[in-house]
């Protein structure tokens, strides 16, 4: 398979861009039921989604009507291609797009002036408000004839949406905006029916290119693993921009080859004539790239999205940029919130474990857990002072422990030895006593732990990723097997749900949305999107996480938001 896999990543690469002129549309036009198709026979070599380019029309509308074609295609095979497109893109489930005026239970709300939220089962307003970082005096100002007792499906004004200096109306003619004029510090840009995108990848072609494959797969080694990171990247962005395509919206990948050491080539790539007309740019992938790009963006003023990095500090003093993978800081700001919401009652034990041999990551862990914990206890009104024990080792759980109530352990460390070694022996210790163990989601997949352990503890950790949830991908998944053999990595819907959010919110609204992503939060099948930033000259932060428990033997994600 690896082999396989291979040629598709250089297929995709060397010929993605190919034109599109040599094809013409099939003058064979027939009614079935009613709808006008084109019937379509497929050239050799031609692909689905270049087909879809060809009438204007979306995959979903091919594989509506040719649902055999999810499993693949051949040459010869005719496909019927509907006039019109009639797929109907999903929109962030949390995000009023529509522009009529909704009637709820809080009242009427203009949804062309609101960004709003729609409740939905279980939630609380507390939970509302504090994901919009809101008060309920604040929400009753702008939401007419609103009550704390909240229901499903109600609509909830949260923010005003900003008026643009220049608006565009659909009934005139496009104005170009002064280039002065400006949302914050940033301009602002007309909508457009095409737009180029620039993704900035680690492909390395250099060295793939000159892999012996058969050799690969004869010494079962891998494909190097950061080009096959790069690959389902990729493919998870490009299949999302072919299901947005419709004939008002178009969206032109730009690929760039390049390694994040690289540092000489990077500078090229800014300073290219054909760089500066990019609408987007997603990548690099790690910190030291990005950078480089991120401040020829900021220049340039172009929206730069950075994917895998962790680093808050590449965001400073940059509108433009934002990043969708949290921080360990906000995974552990998040389970501290998951504890004192969910976990802790007047009676609970919280025990933090002190760090590993002095580690210094631990030791910042630890210490920002702590304070995190301890203010938001004092917020809500808690007297003691100090409501966390930290201990050593099993010794000191032992103890700290305290019967008759629930003991949580909190165990914020990254070393594999001793994840295992205390895993262990604290379950051991656990047998038919009240203890819950938290940690870091490596845990979970660390290869000498036992999931009968990690059960038993009702192990829970917070992760940036829906991991439990990719079967809502099944029919991109079966697509993706049948061009290279294998599962995807969750590099494929990290790209997949980012070009989602992004493109899909560049399609509904316009190119300035860019400027207001903290009051756009959505959620995606993989990703939650949950924008933050500390002032107007910074970029956005992602804060959207998910926490995970075990339970009967199997992960759990809970309902925590």
């Amino acid at each position: 398979m690896l082999n396989f896999r291979c040629c598709i990543f250089l297929v995709f690469l060397i010929f993605s861009s190919m034109s599109l002129l040599s094809q013409t549309k099939s003058i064979n036009i027939q009614t079935i039921e009613g709808k006008k198709f084109y019937i379509h026979k497929i050239e050799k070599g031609q692909s689905l989604y270049s087909i879809a380019k060809l009438y204007t029309v979306s995959l979903e509308d091919i594989y509506k009507f040719n649902p055999e074609t999810k499993s693949g295609t051949k040459t010869g095979q005719e496909v019927k291609i509907p006039f019109a497109s009639l797929t109907t893109i999903v929109t962030p489930a949390v995000v009023a797009t529509n522009t009529t005026v909704i009637s709820s239970t809080s009242g009427v709300i203009d949804t062309n002036k609101f960004y709003c939220h729609k409740v939905t089962k279980g939630e609380t307003l507390y939970a509302i408000l504090r994901k919009y970082n809101k008060t309920e005096k604040e929400l009753t100002q702008i939401n007419p004839n609103f009550t704390s007792s909240i229901k499903e499906g109600q609509l909830i004004a949260i923010n005003p949406k900003p008026v643009l200096v220049n608006p565009v109306k659909q009934s005139t003619a496009i104005v170009e905006p002064k280039k002065d004029s400006v949302i914050g510090k940033g301009t602002i840009k007309p909508k457009k029916s095409n737009y180029t995108v620039a993704l900035i990848l680690p492909f390395k072609l250099d060295q793939t290119l000159n892999l012996e494959l058969n050799e690969l797969v004869k010494n079962k080694v891998n494909f190097p693993q950061v080009p096959a990171l790069a690959i389902d990247f990729y493919l998870g962005f490009k299949r999302c921009v072919d299901s947005l395509t419709t004939k008002d919206f178009e969206v032109n990948i730009e690929l760039y080859d390049v390694d994040d050491r690289d540092s000489l080539k990077l500078i090229q790539i800014v300073n290219e004539p054909k760089f500066k007309q990019t609408d987007f740019i997603f990548g690099p992938l790690y910190a030291n790239g990005f950078k480089i790009i991120a401040q020829k963006a900021k220049e340039l003023g172009i929206p730069i999205v950075s994917p895998i990095t962790q680093q808050n500090k590449m965001l400073y003093n940059n509108i433009y940029a934002s990043k969708t993978n949290p921080s360990q800081f906000t995974l552990l700001e998040s389970l501290a919130d998951y504890c004192i919401d969910s976990l802790v009652n007047n009676n609970a034990n919280i025990i933090l474990m002190a760090p590993y041999e002095k580690d210094a990551k631990e030791v910042s862990y630890v210490k920002a857990f702590k304070k995190y914990y301890n203010d938001k206890q004092q917020q809500l009104g808690k007297t003691i002072k100090d409501t966390i024990t930290t201990v050593r080792g099993l010794a000191g759980v032992k103890a700290a422990y305290k019967s008759g109530v629930k003991n949580i352990v909190v165990s914020l460390s990254n070393n594999q030895v001793f994840i295992t070694d205390f895993t262990t022996q604290l379950a051991v210790y656990a047998d038919k006593k009240d203890i819950l163990l938290c940690g870091w989601q490596n845990t979970s997949i660390a290869d000498n732990v036992d999931q009968e352990y990690l059960n038993q503890l009702h192990y829970t950790f917070p992760y940036q990723y829906n991991v439990v949830n990719t079967g809502n991908y099944s029919s991109i998944i079966e697509g993706y097997k049948t061009q290279v053999g294998i599962s995807p990595s969750e590099y494929f819907f990290i790209g997949f749900d980012i070009a989602l959010y992004y493109l899909n919110n560049l399609k509904q609204q316009d190119p300035n949305f860019i400027y207001n992503l903290n009051l756009l939060p959505s959620e995606t099948n993989y990703l939650r999107f949950k924008f933050n930033r500390p002032d107007a000259s910074t970029g956005f932060d992602n804060r959207g996480v998910y926490i995970f428990n075990y339970n009967n033997y199997q992960l759990y994600k809970t309902g925590w938001k």
